[in-house]
């Protein structure tokens, strides 16, 4: 029973130990992305935006269409193409649509895309997403 014992503590070292050290890959596909937090939970990761950049974006899976902040659209010379309403809960607020020629994340990009344009840092968003700042702090 001993020599069992053994020889089940060594087969179970022999399958555990090697995978403390291993590498996590993902599959097919997918691809892992550097990112830092922000307030401990605001995922923020590096994308190029028509191939200009990086720039920090706020990952925000709540989001239905990507938003880029007012500066960053006017540092990029992004012209308006439209306007859409955003609306939230208590508010809501005529926005401009601009087009993007390409947004890149890591080997990923996504060509002829529309976003919104607004003012992020303004008082009636503060509430609900942080502007990100180029160092990755927030105001």
């Amino acid at each position: 029973m001993a020599h069992f014992k053994w020889l089940a503590s060594f087969v179970v070292a022999a399958v555990v130990v090697p995978t403390l050290t291993a590498e996590t890959r993902c599959p097919g596909n997918v691809e892992s992305l550097p990112f830092h937090l922000v307030n401990r939970h605001q995922m923020i990761v590096g994308v190029y935006v028509n191939h200009s950049g990086p720039y920090d974006f706020l990952l925000d899976t709540g989001m239905q269409v990507t938003a880029v902040d007012l500066s960053v659209a006017n540092e990029l010379h992004l012209q308006p193409q439209g306007t859409a309403v955003v609306a939230g809960a208590g508010f809501s607020r005529s926005v401009s649509i601009a087009h993007l020629d390409s947004l890149e994340a890591g080997s990923h990009a996504v060509a002829d895309s529309k976003v919104l344009v607004y003012d992020l840092g303004s008082s009636m968003f503060r509430a609900s997403w942080a502007k990100i700042s180029s160092n990755g702090s927030t105001c």
